[in-house]
């Protein structure tokens, strides 16, 4: 049995999952807005339950030596925080960035020896497998989101500027369709398609945004499986069209040797059977 948490800036989702990735318990609570606080409420749920594997995964990047968040963009009090203060005699403890924990629980699904998973949130995340391991280095690594479309951008979280998530996020869409004059839900926004011009011409924009950046990632990949989570996947079929069209014009990988795209069936527990599936199979790089 494996303790999981997946951190996230708003909420901590946390399961006990056995090997079989049956969840025997699961709570949700709102995250901590200080490192006191949070080290506290951790170290209750873990006295509570008393197993020896945990794992926790977490929106920022992970250095995995030292268990250390190096930097989280919507929790900046883990700034520097190591998980290793969790650590006990016979405890084996492992640290995930979130997106590649949602990799490789699609991993674990679809057993493709070359993939990638893209979340598609407020942001842009993802994880990459490579001959059957997750790409990383000393620190969690692929920070899709972050790669820079356009050289005097907008200003990003990440200090830079002009990358990819500012255009393709959910956020940057609701900003673009109020520019014009739609304010709507991006639920209403995704499903009216069809049924009026100003919001066809959002969802292709943003359809051909995340295209340009999947073309890229098939030409320096080549991977036969792009898998979605988050939010904004749920709509995948209603920009499935744009979406592969502009990966087929502009990746000439894509057009040599097509991949197929597929839709993390359960996107809210992805990053806690992602953390099981280190433990249970051993699916690391």
């Amino acid at each position: 049995m494996t303790l999981c948490f997946d951190i996230g800036g708003t909420r901590i989702k946390y399961a006990k999952i056995d090997k079989q990735y049956n969840i025997e318990y699961l709570n949700i609570i709102q995250t901590p807005k200080n490192i006191d606080e949070f080290k506290n409420t951790i170290q209750e749920i873990l006295s509570k339950n008393n197993e020896k594997n945990i794992g926790f995964c977490v929106a920022g990047i992970v250095d995995y030596n030292s268990k250390t968040v190096k930097h989280s963009p919507n929790m900046l009090f883990l700034n520097n925080f190591s998980f290793s203060e969790f650590e006990q005699q016979n405890i084996h403890l492992e640290v995930e960035n979130d997106a590649n924990a949602a990799c490789l629980n699609s991993y674990r699904i679809h057993k493709v020896n070359n993939m990638i998973h893209i979340t598609l949130g407020t942001g842009l995340g993802g994880g990459v497998i490579v001959d059957g391991k997750l790409l990383k280095s000393s620190i969690s690594v692929f920070e899709v989101g972050h790669i820079s479309v356009n050289i005097n951008g907008k200003r990003c979280g990440c200090n830079n500027r002009g990358c990819i998530e500012q255009y393709s996020g959910a956020k940057h869409i609701l900003e673009f369709a109020n520019k014009n004059n739609v304010f709507d839900s991006l639920e209403n926004i995704f499903s009216n398609y069809r049924k009026n011009n100003s919001y066809k011409r959002i969802v292709d924009r943003f359809a051909q945004t995340l295209g340009i950046i999947i073309a890229d990632l098939i030409n320096i990949f080549g991977s036969d499986l792009i898998v979605f989570s988050g939010g904004m996947a749920n709509n995948f079929e209603t920009f499935k069209e744009k979406l592969i069209s502009t990966v087929k014009r502009r990746s000439f990988v894509y057009r040599i040797k097509p991949c197929n795209f597929a839709v993390d069936k359960n996107p809210d527990l992805e990053g806690l059977l992602g953390i099981a599936s280190i433990f249970n199979e051993e699916l690391y790089g």
